[in-house]
């Protein structure tokens, strides 16, 4: 009996022990699972755009992280807005220019003499003129359109020049409009309101007619004025940078073209300078407001002022008589500075290359606010060869 007790007791033990390891590799029961947490229900689009914003129940920080992050999300928006309606005007303006080329280009002009003296005070009244073709077209847009300039070999700068005579907006009226009278942020290349450039008027056969020709109403000015905006891909007056930060490009664009409506004019650069336009001291020039010379004297004075201030010195010659060419645009070495490119009437029968060579200037005549922020100053009684 005691051997089927003991027998009895180690099945018992063997069966308790291989239930406990079946209950142990044993699946979780039905009622486990059904314990768990239940999954979270999907959140809509609205309701995630909703979180975004501050609710209430949120906490200080969750509040400040949102607004945080939503000033962030707007400032991201507009800078990207505005970054877009940047080149769309751009396209835009590169649109309009393109047509105003093509219109100007799609006629091939004949070759017409130049006036003995375009400068002279007297009027030819012999001379008679033609209207060009290409100028006729670009009426047509615009009445304003004055002439067409150009620069061989740079195809960034080939414009319509426009003209608004009026005292009060003559030169503010096309720093925000195109050709054809749009709001455009490139404005227009424009002459100063002041300034004549074969102001013609036209004649008349005997019969009281027009018979297709005109005549001079006044001398053309003696320094031509012209403006455009510094854009950053190079549109309008965009490239004249290059005249003072690239060595090479004075040699390949040392002369500028510049047609009226009636004639072909071209000019070569003899000076490049930088200006600040708020300057009030003595070093103040204001090259905008010298449209015409009282006398020889007056004009020397402008030009070796020029000749003082120039980037980079060339070796072209200017005399008295010669009429000016001056392109203004905007530039970033001051708050309000001026890149100007300074040229003169290429001269009958004269070589267009000779003397166009050019090197740094070592005593540069910078405006005197230049010297707050850079070192050196400009030496007056070092070597200078004046012009005249």
């Amino acid at each position: 009996m005691a051997d089927e007790e003991q027998f009895d007791k180690y099945n018992a033990i063997k069966n308790a022990l291989h239930q406990q390891e079946e209950q142990q590799y044993k699946p979780h029961s039905s009622k486990k699972k059904k314990g768990k947490k239940k999954k979270r229900k999907r959140r809509t689009l609205g309701q995630r755009i909703a979180g975004l914003f501050p609710q209430h129940g949120d906490s200080i920080f969750e509040v400040f992280r949102k607004m945080i992050f939503l000033a962030s999300s707007m400032v991201f928006v507009v800078c990207l807005a505005l970054i877009g309606k940047y080149f769309w005007e751009n396209h835009q303006n590169a649109l309009v220019t393109a047509e105003a080329q093509r219109i100007h280009d799609s006629v091939i002009e004949p070759e017409r003499h130049l006036p003995k003296e375009p400068g002279s005070p007297e009027i030819e009244e012999e001379e008679r003129y033609e209207l060009l073709e290409s100028a006729k077209n670009l009426l047509a847009i615009n009445k304003d359109v004055v002439g067409y300039l150009s620069i061989p070999d740079e195809p960034r700068i080939a414009y319509p020049v426009l003209q608004r005579r009026n005292a009060e907006d003559g030169n503010s009226y096309y720093l925000d409009k195109n050709i054809n009278l749009e709001y455009a942020k490139a404005g227009s290349i424009f002459m100063d309101y002041r300034d004549y450039f074969d102001d013609m008027v036209e004649n008349f056969d005997d019969t009281g007619e027009p018979d297709g020709t005109y005549h001079r109403t006044f001398p053309n000015s003696q320094n031509l004025v012209i403006y455009g905006h510094n854009m950053h891909d190079f549109s309008m007056f965009g490239a004249l940078k290059y005249y003072i930060n690239t060595e090479s490009y004075y040699e390949k664009h040392a002369i500028i073209e510049l047609e009226s409506n009636y004639m072909k004019y071209r000019y070569k650069v003899f000076g490049m300078i930088v200006v600040d336009v708020d300057d009030e001291t003595d070093t103040r020039f204001e090259y905008w407001n010298t449209i015409n010379f009282e006398n020889e004297e007056k004009f020397y004075e402008y030009v070796n002022e020029i000749k003082r201030r120039t980037l980079r010195t060339t070796e072209v010659d200017v005399k008295y008589g010669d009429q000016l060419l001056t392109l203004s645009t905007c530039n970033g070495t001051f708050d309000n500075g001026r890149l100007v490119i300074c040229a003169r009437l290429l001269r009958e029968g004269e070589d267009p290359a000779e003397g166009c060579v050019s090197a740094e200037n070592p005593n540069i005549k910078w405006s005197s606010t230049y010297y707050k922020w850079h070192r050196g100053a400009y030496d007056p009684d070092a070597e200078f060869i004046p012009y005249g």
